[in-house]
């Protein structure tokens, strides 16, 4: 999964199970899912956090017109 923050398009990092169990999510990465390119849905916005060191999605946000 990609997400376009508001300087570049960053990849999240894979979601590593036992690590999240331990980890305390302090770094954070937030923005709107997109494709490798940048493109992203025309019909709404899915916006979501993410931690950088075990690869949880700590909140999600998706929003429709």
């Amino acid at each position: 999964m990609f997400l376009r923050t508001r300087n570049k398009v960053v990849e999240t990092p894979k979601y590593r199970r036992f690590k999240s169990l331990f980890c305390k999510h302090k770094g954070l990465i937030s923005g709107e899912q997109c494709s490798k390119s940048g493109l992203c849905r025309i019909s709404g916005f899915d916006i979501f956090t993410v931690c950088v060191k075990c690869g949880k999605i700590v909140s999600e946000s998706h929003i429709e017109f």
